[in-house]
């Protein structure tokens, strides 16, 4: 009876950090072709089923950070500035980190918008 009752407080004090884990996030920076970061860089996160787009913009550092992305989900991930964009990068959903680090870099070729 002990036993069960220490694994049931255990469970217990362990279920808020259990219901946290269940959301992802995905952050990253935005770089220039020649490696300085890409300030006010439109970042686009496109969740593969619904085809719904988050979007953001980097920060004077460059970077851009998205958050509450359902575990269950692909994503797919890109950055444009003034014509000029990063290859698509895909966030699985069977990565098992609970935040994923994606550096955009941007192409040097101008493409239509």
């Amino acid at each position: 009876m002990k036993t069960f009752a220490a694994l049931a407080i255990f469970g217990l004090a362990f279920s808020p950090a259990i219901a946290g884990a269940a959301e992802r996030a995905v952050k990253g920076t935005v770089f220039y072709k020649g490696g300085e970061p890409a300030a006010e860089a439109a970042v686009k996160l496109e969740d593969r089923t619904t085809l719904q787009v988050l979007s953001h913009r980097t920060d004077r550092e460059g970077h851009y950070h998205f958050l509450g992305l359902n575990p269950d989900k692909d994503y797919e991930i890109r950055a444009q500035k003034n014509g000029h964009r990063s290859k698509s990068h895909t966030v699985s959903r069977f990565s098992s980190n609970a935040e994923e680090t994606v550096d955009l870099y941007l192409r040097g070729e101008r493409t239509k918008d």
